[in-house]
This record gives structure tokens, sequence and C-alpha cells, in this order.
């Protein structure tokens, strides 16, 4: 189970870092139910949460949920102390403080640049979000931190970035055509192409195959070939002796 888990967590999160340029050290806004839940779970965010993410992350918050924190009083004590621990990025709500959610959603408006994760056990911020595209969103699942999968916006968001890349633009486009229109303009004006109706077609070259060298016949080809024979091997006899000495006797006599 754990290893399934760590497996969705990378594939949700380099689907963000590859079609909306998320990267290492990811930037983590907290409020302060998820500070709450990690609290109860006795779970220690600045070490879990990197070995889950596989990387490097930055756990950040904003002066509004602090603020709202605090304003809880002592329900709320051990997240107020886990929040102020975090770094605090400029909300913009210096001089009069919102909600910890409301203050997410403004801080997710452009998420395409800020590239924030945001973690929070509100249901109706996560639903919120949910609606946003670019916005990945971890909660606690019993003592599990998880990361959601991208919505459906965010993926149709993704497509388009993707076929974006391959289209062009209006400069591009506009720039094409008065090339082509002052490429035909100068072929018409042009006074070597006058005497010509329609295309100019070039002379076509000779045939490579007839520009080969001729082969030369070798002179040994003509001379007929003569078939040799065989010599026929003598066979010899051989005379006995005594036959040999009878024969020398029969010449004495005679």
């Amino acid at each position: 189970m754990r290893l399934k888990r760590h497996q969705k967590a990378e594939r949700n999160i380099n689907f963000y870092c590859v079609n909306f340029g998320f990267r290492k050290p990811f930037q983590i806004l907290v409020d302060g139910t998820f500070c709450m839940a990690s609290a109860q779970n006795r779970v220690q965010l600045r070490e879990d949460i990197p070995k889950y993410l596989g990387g490097d992350v930055k756990l950040l918050t904003t002066q509004c949920v602090v603020l709202e924190t605090e304003a809880l009083g002592a329900a709320v004590r051990q997240a107020m102390h886990i929040v102020k621990n975090f770094g605090i990025h400029k909300c913009g709500h210096e001089k009069k403080s919102i909600s910890g959610a409301n203050c997410l959603m403004s801080m997710t408006k452009d998420n395409m640049s800020t590239r924030y994760i945001v973690a929070t056990q509100d249901k109706s911020l996560q639903n919120a979000l949910y609606n946003v595209p670019a916005v990945p969103i971890m909660y606690f699942n019993n003592l599990n931190v998880l990361l959601k999968a991208p919505s459906p916006i965010t993926i149709e968001h993704a497509n388009e970035k993707r076929q974006s890349k391959f289209n062009l633009t209006e400069h591009e486009t506009n720039v094409l055509t008065n090339m082509k229109s002052s490429i035909t303009t100068e072929l018409i004006s042009s006074d070597e192409h006058k005497d010509y109706p329609g295309i100019f077609q070039r002379a076509k070259g000779p045939n490579p195959l007839s520009c080969k060298p001729r082969k030369k016949k070798n002179i040994e080809d003509n001379i007929p070939k003569v078939e040799k024979k065989t010599k026929r091997k003598r066979k010899r006899v051989k005379v006995p002796k005594h036959v040999k000495e009878e024969l020398k006797k029969q010449l004495t006599n005679l």
C-alpha cells in the first residue's frame, strides 16, 4: 500500500512539473486545519512531506491563517504553534485580514505562475480549489498525507497548453503571409518568367544509365575452347621368367 501511495504521488506531481512548470523545492501553502490534523496524528510535516513528494519542500502560510488560528484560542493552540514555525508569504491583506480559506483562494488565482500546493482539511476549500486549474491539493487521510489527482479542468488546460506550442501565433501567421505575397509578386514581375506560361520547368538531365562507359569485351571470349583429350595408357603384360628362358632356348637352337 505504501509503495502504491508513493507511485501515485510521483505520477501526480510529475504531471504538474511537466505541464505547469512546478519544480523543487515545492511551495506548500498550509492552513490551520492541516496543522491541526498533523498535531492529532503526530506527523512531522518537515520530515514526512519531502519523503512523500520525493524532493525538497518549502512549508509556507499567510498572515491571515496565523491570525485566524490565534483568534480561535485554546482549541487550536497546537495548530497555532505549528503554523507560526512556517514562512509567511505576503497575501495583500495586511491592513484588513480575511478568513484563511478566502486568503488561500486569492493566493492561487494565478497558480500557473505562482505554483503553490495547498494543504488543507477544509472540504469546502478543497472543492473550490478543485475547480481552479493547476492547483494541487494535499490532505490527510487518517495517518497518511495524500496528493489529490489532477481535476478534469486541470487536465483540459494542460492539453490546451500542449497544443498551443505547435500552433502559430498571430504575428507568425502575418509574417508568413507577407513573405508569400512578396515572393509571388517578385516572380510575376521578373523578366525571366514572362515568356513562359504557367510553371517554369527546368530541363531534365540525361539518363544516368546512358552515361555509363561501355564494358570492354575480352578477346579470350571469342577464341573457341579446345577440349583436352586424355591419352590412352598402354597395358604392359608381364612375362614370367621360365617362359622367357624357354623362348631363349628355342631361339638358340634355331
